[in-house]
């Protein structure tokens, strides 16, 4: 069964995204609060997606993926990133190829098709 990683320091954002997904494409999910607990959850269990706030305490999104980039093990992982300030988001990660930023409000079916897609793409080596 496919995993997914949602962090994002909005309990509700998190809770909808989590049940959303679980739901309607049957994975499982596993949510963290906080951009420093991201390494050590990856580090337990990688998930097959990443869906990572941009803005969050402790660490933001942005060094939270330079880490996981620099990192062989989790340099391929897919990641969605949602933030309140796109512009700002796309600048900083245009120029890694980034192009899974979704501004909040997200519209949710989008975000669930985006996943989906992800998904069903074949394993990073």
């Amino acid at each position: 069964m496919k995993r997914v990683l949602i962090v994002e320091d909005d309990p509700d954002t998190g809770a909808l995204l989590a049940k959303v997904l679980e739901e309607r494409l049957g994975v499982t999910t596993e949510h963290v609060a906080n951009g420093a607990l991201v390494i050590d959850a990856v580090a337990a269990a990688p998930p097959d997606l990443l869906i990572l706030d941009v803005w969050l305490p402790g660490m933001n999104g942005l060094d939270v993926f330079d880490l996981l980039r620099g990192d062989a093990r989790t340099a391929g992982m897919s990641v969605i990133f949602l933030t309140a300030s796109a512009e700002r988001a796309r600048d900083a990660l245009d120029h890694q190829g980034v192009r899974d930023v979704f501004t909040k409000p997200f519209d949710v079916e989008v975000l669930v098709s985006r996943v989906d897609a992800l998904l069903a793409r074949p394993a990073a080596a």
